[in-house]
């Protein structure tokens, strides 16, 4: 018999935390929450690793669904890539969450196991994952009671249930949000969001910038008066930009990004936008500290500055209040060099 699995994650950018939850059935499930800007994968990664600490003595296979290529990857390949590599990346690099995965590679270790990425509104079983997460986040952000499950009770597993399964009861009205938070198409997106790689007519001169507002390329460039200074925008734009990283949210850091976006790596090779969506998704930014500074009326440079690396990045305006990268380029920090 095999042991079906949903993990999900639901992140409330406005109150700085995530809920994750398990779900095997009505009757075997758990949830919780964690704080200070932990990113949805990482939140997942909780939910498995709750379960497969309880579940140990349990032989039988396993298939677990989750809304996140990246956890997928890492449960179905790439833990076992970094395992004998002494636990770093391909590139030397740490790996993320370092203990959590260790962790859930040890319990997963002789276990049949496979990984199925979808979103939950195309499997019932992570769809009550998902409002497993979703309640326990806004319940602890509104300092309410916290239902965080009965966990996992094998004999429950063998409980005859009829044909049909007992009904969820949701919350038919939502809490509100606030306007800057996550969307929440986290779960839709490995099937649902088709992406077009080509870029049309439409979309670049979209880019471009309104007539009148001096966008890129546009020959008012540097005319319109009444438009929030480029650092003020930029400055709004990065901090949506460093959550939609946190989320992994690829649709959202993609669709931030220029149609004529060029990254260029630490090894000095051009990276397109879709691979830089991807890897920011996988490995997101976490800078100890952010300079912006004003190149132009409508571009401005961000740099963000850690213990390893420096990247700079683009911005320009678009669309009055806002603003898209075009450039990004990381550069290995030299020991000492910028005398901190």
């Amino acid at each position: 018999m095999t042991l079906i699995l949903a993990v999900d994650a639901y992140m409330l950018a406005d109150a700085n935390l995530v809920g994750w939850a398990w779900a095997v059935d009505q009757d075997n499930w758990a949830c919780g929450c964690v704080e200070d800007s932990a990113s949805v994968s990482q939140a997942q990664f909780r939910a498995i690793f709750s379960f497969v600490r309880h579940s140990q003595k349990i032989d039988q296979p396993l298939v677990i669904y989750t809304s996140s290529e990246y956890v997928a990857a890492v449960l179905q390949t790439w833990r076992h890539q970094w395992r004998r590599n002494n636990w770093r990346k391909l590139d030397g690099m740490p790996v993320t969450d370092l203990s959590l995965i260790r962790n859930i590679d040890r319990f997963l270790a002789g276990k049949s196991l496979q990984v199925i990425c979808a979103g939950s509104k195309e499997e019932d079983l992570l769809l009550q994952a998902h409002i497993y997460a979703r309640e326990v986040a806004y319940a602890h952000r509104d300092g309410k009671e916290l239902n965080l499950g009965p966990g996992f009770n094998p004999e429950m597993l063998n409980k005859p249930r009829g044909n049909k399964s007992k009904k969820l009861t949701v919350r038919e009205t939502p809490s509100v949000k606030a306007k800057d938070s996550i969307p929440n198409n986290v779960t839709e997106f490995p099937r649902r969001a088709q992406i077009k790689e080509s870029v049309t007519t439409e979309e670049r001169q979209l880019y471009s910038g309104p007539v009148g507002v001096g966008g890129l390329g546009s020959p008012a460039r540097g005319a319109a008066v009444n438009l929030r200074p480029i650092t003020q925008v930029v400055r709004d734009e990065d901090l949506r930009f460093q959550k939609f990283c946190a989320s992994a949210n690829r649709v959202q850091i993609r669709e931030m990004m220029h149609p004529d976006f060029m990254s260029i790596g630490e090894l000095g090779v051009p990276i397109s936008r879709t691979e830089a969506a991807a890897l920011l998704a996988e490995d997101p930014p976490s800078p100890s500290e952010v300079e912006v500074r004003e190149l132009g009326p409508h571009t401005a440079q961000v740099i963000y500055f850690d213990s390893d690396a420096v990247q700079s990045w683009i911005w320009t305006r678009y669309q009055n209040s806002q603003a898209r990268l075009i450039f990004q380029q990381i550069t290995k920090r030299p020991p000492d060099v910028f005398g901190i």
